[in-house]
Order: structure tokens, then sequence, then C-alpha cells
């Protein structure tokens, strides 16, 4: 989906299976269908998210899906 190179030249501080996570919330999926498609449990794509938002400095999930799409980590 998306590479290490990319990750870098944001410098973003996320890891590809937390990408996977917030492209995932983007296209409208909740953490229980999150989990299912990754096979990680609920709990953790929870904390994969709450994890996201706190080294971002961010308030919500909300806040995560525009910065990504900002960083251009997610695009339309």
């Amino acid at each position: 989906m998306i590479n290490n190179i990319l990750l870098r030249e944001n410098h973003s501080s996320i890891s590809e299976r937390e990408v996977e996570i917030v492209h995932l919330l983007s296209m409208g999926y909740n953490s229980k269908e999150i989990g299912g498609m990754l096979f990680i449990s609920e709990h953790t794509v929870n904390t994969h998210r709450r994890n996201m938002v706190r080294k971002l400095d961010l308030k919500n999930s909300y806040q995560l899906i525009v910065w990504a799409f900002k960083e251009r980590i997610l695009s339309l």
C-alpha cells in the first residue's frame, strides 16, 4: 500500500500498520471491522488509533485522517 520511503519523506512517525489502519478509517470502517480485516483485535486497532493521535499531538481520529491527507499518506 505505502512504502517506507514515502513515510520517511513525510517525516511521519507512524508505522506501516498504522498507515493501513488510518487508510481503513478514512474509508469509513470501524475498529471492529478493521480488526477483522487485519486479523487483529478491536482493542489493538483502538490502541493503534490512540497511539497515532498521541504521537502526532492530535485530538481525535478525524484530525488523524485530515493529517494523513495533508501529509499525502492518503489520497483521493
